[in-house]
């Protein structure tokens, strides 16, 4: 039996190095960040709703590896202001392509294990704006990042696309509900509205401006 934390451990050691070696997870490392998790759930052999926890275990450690790298490079390059900025603003890109990868890996290896495959999408585009917010990065690039992988894989697996990026929509949002208001609102902002062609509406309240 492999719980959240080991599942997390495993996911984050599976990408640290390759986020040390180039600073950040860019657009073409998700594919890594993906195959990491899915793998990694692919060994933990859960079934059922066991599994959507080991997904939010794998999204959990996606992004703390990004913590842990990027706030040693904002460490050693915080003697100019422009290598501050230049090193946020990687950690911001990273986090967004991580909550993608993760997604997408959490979702291909839920469908091998009988997960329902929407509470999947929720739960990770959740936890990618929780573990977001507890590293101090942007939380609107996660809750993007979170959504363009929803849309991606929905189309990869037969999912219905829209239900996909709503339900990924609605996890981000209500997360960043849990922040304060105004984040809810940023996160609704950039979450709703046309992603990747896909028209996205979410199915909460929570950060609807009067």
């Amino acid at each position: 039996m492999v719980d959240e934390r080991e599942i997390g451990k495993r996911v984050k050691e599976g990408i640290i190095g390759m986020i040390r070696g180039s600073g950040e997870i860019t657009q073409t490392a998700v594919s890594t960040v993906a195959d990491t998790v899915q793998t990694t759930l692919k060994q933990g052999g859960e079934t059922g709703a066991a599994a959507a926890e080991l997904g939010v275990g794998a999204v959990k450690g996606a992004i703390d590896a990004v913590g842990d790298v990027g706030g040693q490079a904002a460490e050693t390059a915080a003697d100019t202001v422009e290598k501050a900025v230049d090193s946020a603003g990687k950690v911001g890109a990273s986090v967004g392509n991580a909550a993608k990868g993760a997604v997408i890996g959490t979702v291909r290896g839920s469908s091998e294990v009988g997960v329902e495959a929407l509470g999947a999408v929720g739960s990770t585009s959740r936890t990618a704006v929780t573990e977001a917010s507890a590293i101090g990065a942007d939380l609107t690039t996660a809750a993007v990042g979170a959504v363009e992988g929803a849309i991606e894989v929905a189309k990869e697996t037969g999912l219905n696309v829209e239900e996909a990026a709503a339900a990924a929509a609605t996890g981000a949002i209500e997360a960043a509900g849990e922040v304060g208001s105004a984040a809810a609102i940023r996160v609704r902002r950039s979450v709703e509205g046309t992603i990747q062609g896909v028209k996205v509406v979410a199915n909460t309240a929570v950060g609807k401006e009067d």
